[in-house]
């Protein structure tokens, strides 16, 4: 992949979380007002539960990127054919089956974490949910094909695009089928991203769909081997939220896992920004891992520097504005949104700095230090999430959780730093150190300040020590070389597109 086109669609990947995510901010303040928190508690839940359906992907979605640049590297469109015909019917059969053994269980599941008044409207809905999961499973297969083929720009327009459809009939549907007409609003935009990946797809891949039956054997099993590992991770990691959230409403209620779940998309869908550019690496270095492995090292270090950097950034800032972001997304100040929003953004941090490390092993094909990384989260999540939620309630089980993401993190750092023998003192300069310094007191001053001036008793000192530190702070990142250099790659990109 040349430079100018891994820059390209590291931007649209940007661009894509930043429309994502803005429309889901606003669509959740809309939902907040029209349907209250306790029913936006009861959408939440039945997400993480259908999530469950996950188990059925099998790695398919991570795998066919790798084995559809192969075949289309080598121009094997026979095998292409046969390759996205045989992930596709496999991704509909097992997604089918398992949605149909959640949807008996949910009955005997679900009145155990959701209140009884609200559990009709749950049962009502969890079919709805599933029937999207299995579209846009479908649609994630087909959609990573796109990828595969080093168009991941097209992907970012099409989920952009459906998100803004989303929000659109959220507004219309919603005020007359309440929760099902958010449903059917998810069905729809699972709908469009499947049916725009095929197209362009087609567009793209002349003749690559066609009416005949193209099952592969081989391929089926070439596939499965390579994603069984992907998939005991994606397995883990969709019990991190339904766990987190049916303990949350056990010793929280209903409320409190409607504000985390807030939170948590906030910070999660910030945390996007940075993820999703540094994604589109893997292919990078799984080339580099065959052509010149020195490089991967030296790959390695730059990407972790610019994320840091962008990582400081970030977290500084979700944590300054995290009231004003209360106050005009929820409509006040909420204690308990604040505390997730803060405890997640100080987490998401360390988890962003293992990132680089993250996607390098994907590259490199090492997944078993992901594995562990998962097994310990599996396991301390739901302990500490039992044990602190009996003793502090909701607050508790947010902090178990957290406790439990920032060691499956630090694992995954600490490992790939181990066996690449790479030193922190070859990471972290004595200006990135500085920077940090720098973010934690803008961060402690500026978040204090906000909250004296919405308590109306204004601390002048700490608005005095935070408007000095972010000027510093401010000035440091514009300062910063790593900064410079992404400005004249841009700048190169942009002038040669005219």
């Amino acid at each position: 992949m040349q430079k100018s086109k891994l820059f390209f669609n590291s931007i649209a990947a940007i661009g894509q979380v930043l429309i994502v995510g803005i429309v889901y901010l606003v669509l959740y303040r809309y939902l907040l007002v029209t349907l209250g928190i306790e029913l936006l508690g009861v959408w939440s839940l039945i997400i993480a539960s259908t999530s469950l359906a996950l188990i059925a992907n099998f790695g398919i979605s991570t795998s066919i990127i790798k084995f559809v640049a192969t075949y289309y590297a080598r121009n094997d469109f026979d095998r292409l054919r046969k390759l996205i015909f045989t992930a596709a019917v496999f991704i509909i059969g097992t997604y089918s089956i398992i949605s149909v053994v959640i949807l008996i269980a949910g009955t005997y599941v679900l009145p155990h974490f959701i209140e009884a008044k609200y559990l009709p409207i749950a049962l009502e809905i969890l079919p709805f949910s599933l029937l999207s999961l299995i579209i846009n499973a479908l649609g994630g297969v087909i959609s990573s094909c796109l990828d595969g083929i080093q168009k991941n720009y097209i992907k970012s327009y099409i989920v952009s695009f459906s998100s803004i459809v989303l929000f659109a009939l959220s507004v219309l549907l919603t005020p007359k089928f309440g929760l099902k007409g958010l449903i059917f609003a998810q069905i729809f935009q699972a709908i469009i991203v499947l049916v725009a990946s095929i197209y362009y797809l087609s567009k793209s891949i002349k003749s690559i769909f066609t009416l005949q039956w193209n099952w592969s054997k081989s391929l089926f099993k070439e596939i499965i081997n390579y994603g069984i590992k992907m998939q005991a991770l994606s397995f883990m990691q969709m019990s991190f939220e339904p766990i987190t959230k049916a303990l949350l409403s056990k010793y929280g209620g209903l409320a409190m896992v409607g504000y985390y779940e807030m939170a948590s998309r906030l910070v999660t869908q910030l945390r996007s920004l940075i993820v999703s550019a540094n994604q589109v690496i893997i292919p990078v270095v799984a080339e580099a891992k065959e052509t010149k492995e020195t490089y991967v090292k030296e790959l390695y270090i730059k990407t972790f520097s610019i994320v840091l950097l962008f990582d400081i950034v970030l977290i500084t800032g979700i944590i300054i504005t995290a009231p004003i972001i209360s106050f005009f997304w929820i409509g006040k100040i909420v204690p308990f949104f604040l505390f997730a929003v803060v405890l997640n953004s100080i987490v998401a941090f360390v988890n962003i700095c293992s990132n680089p490390a993250y996607f390098s092993y994907l590259g490199e094909g090492k997944l078993n230090w992901l594995i562990y990384s998962y097994i310990a989260i599996t396991l301390l999540n739901p302990i500490l999430s039992y044990f602190l939620g009996i003793e502090f309630n909701g607050y508790g089980v947010v902090v178990g959780w957290n406790i439990a993401f920032l060691i499956g993190s630090l694992l995954v750092l600490f490992s790939y730093h181990q066996k690449n023998h790479i030193s922190l003192k070859s990471l972290l300069s004595l200006h990135d150190l500085w920077f940090i310094f720098l973010a934690s007191l803008t961060s402690i001053f500026g978040y204090y300040s906000i909250i004296s001036w919405f308590d109306s008793k204004l601390n002048y000192l700490f608005i005095c020590i935070f408007v000095i530190c972010l000027v510093w702070f401010v000035f440091s990142f514009l300062k910063n070389k790593h900064l410079k250099n992404i400005y004249q790659k841009a700048t190169q990109l942009f002038t040669k597109n005219k």
